[in-house]
């Protein structure tokens, strides 16, 4: 039913999901010896899409000559669906054994104060396995790039984009205030798997300082912070780990590198290679025009105490949307005094 409604809101879109689809079907194919086959199907199956989904301009295009092989090929550059810049699913999660709100916000990249709420449970209610949290989830895209990684600290949240699009996205722990997290452009400068912990200086003091025993270095294992899977950045000590704890995720828990659940580690350290480049931002306040003209904002804690003038913020995302006379500013000061990381619709 859910797909209905949003081939018939949004079929251009509904159309682009599928094609990538279709592109990650043939990928799976892409060194096999049937390859051309491989790839005949994969036209058909995509004919089949066009014709299927109700979609007019695909239809229409389809029905030229050749027209289908042309929409295969060039629909990314084609731009048959409005990008909102905006992340937007329903999700129906599945309370498991460990799980509690400090956990499920770190797999979902929501607050757990507002999925509790979403769902009509209290704060500190005890969860029971098999329990049912249904939550939207909804994300503004920060100020994507070519192709590469941004992470973006007050979302606490990696994204990788591909020829101008997001390709997917993965929450993090990002450094303590007191440790922050290091902003600025870098590149991925290697890879290590089973890494072994150096423990810096800085740390063997803070070890020193709180009367424990100092430890210098810790091997591969389950003791070690820095997971399986570890992705060095360019920036001075800092890297893309996976952890041994994950309950802090989507949080601010590191000593300046960033955490990532271990399955998202040993998928990215597959995944991205040396030499990939990146930005590691502080975007407090982002903006987006949904494909209907609407405006809307997400606002963030000044979590590292940057003295973030909100207002100047705001107002300059929204003149870079046109949209300075389009917004209820009594909705602004209020998403700015919540500053709760939420999706607001302030269109007038």
């Amino acid at each position: 039913m859910m797909k209905m409604v949003n081939l018939l809101t949004n079929p251009s879109r509904f159309l682009q999901r599928l094609f990538d689809k279709s592109m990650a079907r043939y990928r799976q194919f892409q060194n096999s010896p049937f390859r051309l086959r491989q790839l005949k199907l994969l036209i058909f199956h995509f004919a089949e899409i066009c014709y299927q989904k109700f979609s007019n301009v695909a239809q229409r295009i389809c029905q030229q000559p050749y027209g289908l092989l042309l929409l295969f090929l060039f629909a990314p550059q084609m731009n048959l669906y409005a990008d909102e810049g905006i992340i937007e699913k329903d999700i129906a999660y599945t309370v498991v054994k460990g799980d509690y709100g400090g956990m499920i916000e770190g797999k979902l990249g929501l607050e757990w104060s507002h999925i509790a709420s979403s769902n009509q449970i209290k704060y500190n209610a005890p969860l029971e396995v098999g329990q049912k949290l249904n939550i939207k989830f909804r994300r503004i895209i920060p100020p994507r790039i070519d192709n590469g990684i941004i992470i973006n600290i007050p979302d606490r949240t990696l994204y990788r984009f591909s020829e101008g699009k997001l390709k997917d996205y993965y929450f993090i722990a990002a450094g303590k205030p007191t440790w922050q997290t290091p902003l600025g452009e870098f590149t991925i400068k290697n890879k290590a798997k089973d890494p072994t912990w150096y423990v810096p200086p800085s740390i063997q003091k803070e070890m020193e300082d709180s009367g424990q025993d100092v430890i210098v270095e810790i091997p591969p294992g389950a003791e070690n912070p820095l997971g399986k899977y570890w992705l060095q950045l360019s920036l001075k000590g800092i890297g893309l780990h996976g952890t041994n704890a994950p309950q802090s995720i989507f949080k601010f828990r590191s000593h300046g590198c960033m955490r990532l659940r271990p399955e998202v580690a040993e998928f990215l350290f597959n995944d991205v290679v040396v030499g990939t480049k990146g930005i590691v931002m502080y975007e407090t306040v982002k903006a987006a025009k949904t494909s209907d003209n609407r405006i809307v904002i997400e606002v963030y804690k000044d979590f590292y105490k940057r003295r973030v003038n909100y207002d100047d913020k705001i107002k300059e995302k929204l003149k870079e949307l046109n949209a300075l006379e389009k917004v209820d500013w009594n909705k602004i000061k209020e998403a700015i005094e919540k500053k709760d990381g939420l999706v607001w619709d302030v269109s007038l």
